[in-house]
């Protein structure tokens, strides 16, 4: 029977490969973004004539830029998630500052997602008109991840704390 910490190590090593493959999923998005702006540049009317939100060149080099903005925020995150899971399986405990500090960053971030990634996309709406009214679509529930992520990293905090005063009696 498997104890905790080989379930978590187990665990990790799973969400280690989810996360990587949803990397490679964000990168190829990234290299798309960036072949749609290469063909709007060289050939407009073969992209403008297939997305008739989108009316001029420029247009499309915004909405490109923003989308590649949002997707390298999102790998950014899963980057911090990657580490702190391979921080778990090499350290053989969660209760680690290195997973402390992955946790708060991972707060940040997501907190940062929460906040400019609709204004962003509000502004993009209104500067380019496409079509709906400007407006922010602010997500409430990222805001709520990101403060339990926050108040996820102060337990482990207390755990590391714990773990420490456990090995110096040992």
């Amino acid at each position: 029977m498997d104890g905790p910490l080989e379930k978590l190590n187990k665990i990790s090593w799973w969400v280690e490969l989810i996360v990587k493959i949803a990397m490679v999923l964000l990168a190829l998005a990234i290299f798309a973004v960036c072949v749609m702006m290469a063909v709007a540049a060289f050939d407009p009317d073969l992209l403008l004539n297939n997305i008739p939100e989108l009316n001029t060149v420029g247009e499309v080099m915004v909405f490109g830029a923003m989308l590649i903005m949002m997707i390298i925020l999102a790998l950014v995150i899963l980057y911090y998630i990657h580490h702190l899971f391979m921080s778990i399986r090499r350290n053989n405990t969660p209760f680690t500052d290195e997973s402390v500090k992955d946790l708060k960053t991972i707060a940040i971030l997501m907190l940062v997602c929460a906040i400019v990634t609709p204004i962003v996309s509000g502004a993009v709406v209104y500067a380019l008109d496409i079509g709906t009214a400007a407006r922010i679509d602010f997500n409430p529930f990222t805001l709520f991840v990101a403060f339990m992520v926050y108040v996820l990293s102060l337990v482990f905090s207390y755990g590391t704390a714990l773990q420490k005063e456990s090995d110096e009696l040992l």
